[in-house]
């Protein structure tokens, strides 16, 4: 085992078992008598639930075609392409759900399902990818550690982001002099960037009411059950009332019974015991 193979291990582990399998590798190492991978497999750090998840789809190749389209994306947004740009921010939309269903299936097969803190983050690193070439790389290589976040103007910020060595940005293209046409293109960037960022607050702002209507709903059944189990337990409680009014009445007539059956066997007796009398004298 190298240090390559120990990091594809333990990025779509779990986190919650990330520490046992990184102890039993580094055991393993140890035992195998390579001390310095033993000791580089024990200082990779647990990676949150969001950096795991996009482990999980990158290791089946799933965020290659979407790296593919960042790069289209990015390409349209320089050369200021505002009909293609329109055409690829439909494309990305419906690309990011899809990985961030596929992440969220994967981390439940996987036997740990993701927060909506998670899905978050997961959602996060998928735009960072679109928005930028080495987060790109970074949520490529199937060790993150940590979600990204990328904005299309500044670079993501890679530092600790990937166990091991962070993959290297690409070189910046060689800065030439502006013309107006330049310019032009410059201010349409800035407008489309500015509008990709609208579209961005939009669809969070979609998946937060989503989620408060999903609430909103989950609390009206809650409120149905509740007012079932009221209504069950007036009936039941009625019906209870109504028992222990026979039983009132019941008791009513049988104590009327009773003293007027004690007072027939109480006359009964003394006319039984006169007849006696009679007879024997």
């Amino acid at each position: 085992m190298d240090f390559a193979e120990a990091v594809r291990q333990l990025y779509g582990t779990p986190p919650p078992r990330f520490v046992a399998a990184r102890t039993d590798l580094a055991r393993h190492a140890a035992d195998d008598g390579d001390r310095d991978l033993a000791a580089r497999v024990r200082a990779l750090r647990r990676p949150s639930a969001a950096a795991w998840a996009v482990n999980l789809l990158a290791a089946e190749g799933g965020l290659d075609e979407l790296a593919e389209l960042g790069d289209r994306f990015r390409t349209a947004q320089r050369h200021g392409d505002r009909d293609e740009v329109g055409r690829l921010s439909a494309e990305r939309k419906a690309a990011l759900a899809d990985l961030t269903s596929r992440a969220r299936g994967l981390a439940s097969d996987a036997g740990a399902p993701l927060a909506a803190s998670a899905v978050t983050g997961v959602d996060g690193t998928l735009r960072a990818v679109v928005a930028d070439e080495g987060a790109a790389g970074a949520a490529r290589s199937g060790a993150l550690v940590r979600a990204l976040v990328a904005d299309g103007v500044d670079e993501a910020d890679l530092d600790d982001a990937v166990a091991g060595e962070a993959p290297s940005r690409p070189r910046p293209r060689p800065a030439r002099r502006a013309s107006p046409d330049d310019d032009r293109a410059a201010r349409r960037r800035s407008a489309e960037q500015a509008a990709d960022e609208a579209e961005r607050a939009a669809e969070q702002a979609e998946s937060e009411r989503d989620d408060v209507e999903a609430r909103w709903a989950e609390l009206a059944r809650s409120r149905d059950e509740v007012a079932d189990g009221l209504r069950r337990l007036r009936d039941e409680f009625a019906a209870v009332e109504a028992r222990q009014r026979d039983l009132d009445d019941r008791e009513k007539f049988l104590r009327r019974e009773r003293r007027r059956a004690g007072a027939d066997a109480t006359s009964a007796r003394r006319d039984a015991d006169r007849a006696r009398g009679a007879v024997e004298d």
